[in-house]
């Protein structure tokens, strides 16, 4: 597809979205691919097409008219919609990381379980009953 009717269509799926009542975020062209595999889409044959990602902000009822005015399309191929979850809050640790060791409470758990848990070769077999410590025989 021609760079130009390639802008028409993306300018068409974003005032699709506004329409909508949504919010874009972001349009970003991923480039031309080759596709996975050839698909046959509204009577053509597609084995190369042009990538965008639209991230955009949306009520959960407009999503289907979205999704139909997409699918209705004729220069889009194979349309994707997925919901993107908030990123969970990240505590920074950066502060007990520049710690010395020693000071880390971490440091400390990780001593701990090393002293609980014995080596196999340190482990006793059997034991002796000589106080000696070892079989003289």
């Amino acid at each position: 597809m021609p760079k130009v009717r390639t802008v028409e269509t993306v300018k068409r799926v974003a005032e699709s979205i506004l329409d909508e009542g949504c919010y874009l975020n972001k349009i970003v062209s991923l480039g031309v691919r080759e596709l996975p595999y050839k698909i046959r889409n509204h009577g053509r044959l597609h084995s190369r097409g042009n990538y965008f990602l639209v991230r955009f902000v949306a009520p959960p009822s407009s999503i289907t008219n979205i999704s139909d005015n997409c699918l209705r399309d004729l220069d889009i191929i194979r349309p994707f919609i997925s919901k993107v979850e908030g990123q969970p809050a990240i505590s920074c640790s950066l502060h007990q990381d520049l710690k010395p060791p020693a000071f880390r409470p971490e440091v400390h758990q990780m001593m701990e379980e090393a002293k609980k848990r014995v080596p196999i070769y340190a482990r006793n077999k059997f034991k002796l009953n000589t106080p000696m410590g070892y079989n003289p025989f």
